[in-house]
């Protein structure tokens, strides 16, 4: 998978992190990405489950380079809060994208 670290992937653009969170989401959840959407969720997919959710967060932490707390990973409950999660700790980080 040809992915970039979360600074670099909102540098260029928010769009490009959507479709990396989709790519890693097909993967482990093992379904086509055309099958995704922002508002999937574990009522959606239904390999989404508990182990697929821990399997999920550790995919987004190597590889987009960042790590979420036992809170933020119970927050991440769709791709769509997912995608503002990893947006808002870029934010956090100071790292700011220059065109948003």
């Amino acid at each position: 998978m040809n992915l970039l670290p979360l600074d670099r992937a909102l540098q260029t653009g928010p769009g490009l992190l959507t479709t990396q969170v989709l790519r890693i989401a097909a993967d482990v959840f093992a379904v086509p990405m055309e099958g995704l959407t922002p508002s999937s969720s574990p009522d959606s997919i239904e390999s989404w489950d508990s182990l697929n959710h821990l399997n999920m967060v550790l995919a987004l932490e190597q590889e987009l380079s960042v790590q979420f707390s036992p809170e933020e990973m119970e927050e991440l409950l769709s791709i769509e809060l997912i995608v503002a999660l990893l947006e808002e700790k870029l934010r956090a980080n100071g790292n700011h994208s220059g065109g948003r």
